[in-house]
């Protein structure tokens, strides 16, 4: 209820905000005629709910797939260590995961995705443990398919899900048929949305194309291993755009100009011929990148995905007070496996840490962000449930042997090591949540965030925008003249334009006596901001400058107050 009650729980930003962009194209059935870029099973699922109940209809969504998530990793815990109070321990640790929740509120697809993961190896293990040949293979076919979906949902899981058949032909008893049945599943799922993009583009493609980028911008120089780090900065993104896309055309363009064919298969060789000169050129730079995102993977610290969960995590009450944490879940695990191991499911076992492996292959190639490292956190409970086992009489090898893994553990997750606890980000999640107040009308507190912004980055443009249109929002409602008197050094630091901008320009220089020039700036923004400029217009009709429009007398007569005239 707090996120709902929140600015950004009312506002989506940045991938939240393409989420609810994508499903109103897709219930308009507006779907572009060229290959899926993204992921869009989410955004599908988004379209089925009714328009008005988004966004809260997701968080409900995915508070309700986060408790699916809680019970399914019970249900594999009691698979693994076969006692139940491992799978209630195992369950309740991930019901009440902060990071866990702190997902499951937001419009983000990896709550979702996450659920049919672990639905498709709970399948998987009970295949494993069937006496009857059809069960056997029906559940490995539907295993298949649940994994399938939750890389439509989220393609990171495709390392892992590919390694279904593998875990199959390794642990199993009658491995041929069932990996086979799991192969054809994985297989239906994926060409599901390869005959969606034919039908869309006339190319059968079963993933998205926004990999190739990913993985060259997760491991180029200059990659910092934690997060993707946008290199160019957009004056306008619209609603639903991705801006990770408009970046890789932007340079794209730069290497091959302005009229550049952007053919999906073109891009993505460029972008894998430019990841493997950056490798081959210096080896050792990104052998250094892999070994310090290891070190993030194994940290305490939440990376930046979107948000910085450490600093909604102090703004949040039920995510400050739960002491839960990454490094305290790892703890866990670590000596749940040390003395649970003797009691547990070997072939469960194994195939659950092949699975774990492979997902985590996959997160060191691409970021080792909070919300790419989630979906690691249901199998860490899931090992945490052995500590039941610490009841039982355990030999001073144990013990040693635990001492030593938890302590090296602890080194690995508490320490700052390569600067893992960099709060940096923090200032984005200012800027965001000061466009959140300022899409809600509280300009007061847009007003605080974005002078705390420039408080720390001066140059910053977004703070600097949301600054002046805040002055000149509570100018307008309470006619204050500290409001007035700061517009003039606020407009004074504004680097970058807009129409709102211009508009509020051109009126500070008319009430200024200076109505030559602020008639020039307004049509200077009619003229190139177009529509945009709606106000800009109006102004110029309230002071004469421009033939009344029908129908717009009443905003005429509020803006000629608004000007004195």
């Amino acid at each position: 209820m707090s996120f709902l009650a929140d600015p950004l729980g009312q506002v989506p930003v940045l991938d939240a905000r393409e989420n609810v962009a994508w499903a109103a194209v897709i219930r308009e059935g507006a779907l572009p005629a060229e290959p899926i870029y993204r992921a869009l099973l989410y955004p599908w699922v988004l379209a089925q709910l009714p328009a008005a109940s988004l966004p809260a209809g997701a968080t409900c969504l995915g508070v309700f797939m986060h408790l699916v998530s809680a019970a399914l990793v019970g249900l594999i815990a009691l698979r693994l260590w076969r006692v139940e109070s491992a799978a209630w321990a195992s369950a309740l640790l991930f019901a009440i995961y902060p990071v866990a929740l702190y997902f499951a509120g937001q419009v983000l697809d990896i709550t979702f995705s996450i659920s049919f993961f672990l639905g498709a190896v709970y399948l998987l293990l009970r295949s494993m443990e069937s006496a009857s040949l059809r069960t056997h293979l029906l559940l490995g076919l539907a295993a298949g398919l649940l994994g399938g979906v939750a890389v439509l949902a989220r393609p990171n899981f495709l390392p892992a899900v590919l390694c279904f058949p593998c875990v199959v032909l390794l642990v199993q008893a009658r491995p041929w048929g069932a990996a086979l049945a799991v192969s054809a599943g994985i297989l239906c799922a994926l060409c599901a949305q390869g005959f969606v993009n034919q039908q869309l583009s006339g190319q059968f493609r079963l993933l998205p194309w926004q990999g190739a980028y990913n993985l060259f911008a997760a491991n180029r120089e200059g990659a910092n291993g934690k997060y993707y780090m946008q290199r160019v900065t957009f004056d306008a993104v619209p609603a639903g755009a991705n801006t990770t896309r408009m970046e890789s055309e932007h340079f794209y363009r730069e290497a091959f100009g302005a009229d550049a064919d952007f053919e999906v298969d073109a891009m993505n060789a460029y972008w894998r011929e430019q990841l493997r000169e950056s490798v081959a050129a210096d080896p050792w730079r990104w052998l250094g990148l892999m070994a310090r995102k290891g070190f993030y993977v194994f940290n305490n610290w939440e990376q930046y995905n979107n948000l910085s969960y450490h600093y909604h995590q102090a703004r949040w009450p039920l995510l400050a007070w739960n002491p839960l944490g990454w490094g305290v879940l790892l703890l866990f695990a670590g000596a749940g496996l040390c003395f649970g191991y003797r009691n547990s499911d070997r072939p469960a076992f194994w195939g659950i840490t092949i699975l774990g492996l492979a997902y985590a292959a996959g997160l060191l190639l691409f970021f080792v962000s909070a919300r790419f490292r989630l979906p690691l956190v249901p199998l860490l409970c899931v090992a945490a449930g052995g500590c039941v086992f610490l009841r039982r009489p355990q030999g001073r090898r144990d013990w040693s042997l635990a001492i030593i893994l938890l302590l090296c553990l602890g080194g690995l997750t508490f320490g700052n090591w390569f600067d893992a606890r960099d709060r940096a980000p923090f200032i984005q999640d200012e800027v965001l949540l000061a466009k959140a107040n300022s899409e809600l009308g509280d300009d007061l507190q847009a007003l605080a965030l974005s002078r705390s912004v420039l408080a720390r980055d001066p140059m910053r443009a977004e703070a600097q925008g949301l600054e002046l249109t805040s002055l000149f929002n509570l100018w307008l409602l309470q006619r204050e003249p500290i409001y007035w008197q700061d517009l003039a050094p606020a407009l004074e630091r504004v680097q970058s334009s807009d129409a709102a901008v211009e508009f509020i320009r051109g009126v500070f220089l008319w009430r200024e006596a200076q109505p030559q020039q602020a008639i020039a700036i307004w049509q200077a923004a009619v003229r190139d901001f177009g529509a945009k400029a709606r106000s800009s217009a109006d102004a110029l009709q309230a002071v004469g400058a421009a033939p009344s429009e029908a129908g717009r007398s009443q905003i005429i007569e509020q803006l000629r107050q608004i000007l004195g005239v």
